[in-house]
């Protein structure tokens, strides 16, 4: 990695891409959609599976260092759901507010206004795609969702989630104050660390 300045992450999600450019400034991120790439279809039954096969993907097809993340939120009280459909609860091309509206219906089914609830991510860094040694990092982020919507900033379920001590939704937060303690920022931040250490090494 001393060498590798640009890392394809795979993801067509540019809110995911700003979150990666904040927290990983040392490199250049690009988009796999930018290359041409296209995702294949997740097969795992796994956040580490999916993210790893995103990552592998990417890093055949570029021939550079490629990152997978996989993330998603779990709603215990919903039997962990929207879980790995997050990006297609609704259906299978659906938008974030179809999804979040899919949400909000399911928890009205179960009178529930609002509910603990966590998001989850999963980073996966390759450096060939049967690297035998990917660097693996995982974020978690606790909370509660509900089903009021409050802010216009982020995406996703970032409106309804409510991070744990905190009177703002993810949805109203900065930018900046979101990626640093979100999922996926604890996530970022982890593999960072793994980074300079395989560097070190």
């Amino acid at each position: 990695m001393a060498n590798q300045t640009t890392i394809v992450v795979a993801t067509n999600n540019l809110g995911k891409l700003k979150e990666f450019a904040l927290l990983l400034p040392n490199f250049k991120m690009v988009s796999q959609s930018s290359l041409g790439i296209t995702p294949e279809e997740e097969l795992g039954k796994t956040f580490i599976e999916n993210s790893l096969q995103k990552a592998r993907v990417a890093n055949k097809v570029s021939g550079m260092a490629s990152l997978g993340d996989d993330s998603g939120l779990i709603v215990p009280a919903l039997n962990n759901l929207p879980g790995l459909r997050s990006a297609r609860y609704a259906h299978a091309s659906a938008t974030d507010e179809e999804n979040r509206q899919h949400l909000k219906k399911e928890l009205e089914k179960l009178e529930l206004n609002q509910t603990k609830a966590y998001f989850v991510c999963v980073l996966a860094l390759v450096q060939v795609a049967e690297d035998p040694f990917p660097l693996i990092a995982t974020g978690l982020l606790e909370g509660s969702v509900t089903t009021t919507m409050q802010g216009t900033n982020g995406f996703g379920y970032d409106p309804m989630f409510y991070p744990k001590d905190s009177n703002l939704s993810l949805g109203e937060m900065d930018e900046d104050d979101k990626a640093l303690m979100s999922h996926r920022g604890k996530a970022i931040q982890i593999l960072k660390r793994k980074i300079e250490n395989f560097v070190a090494e």
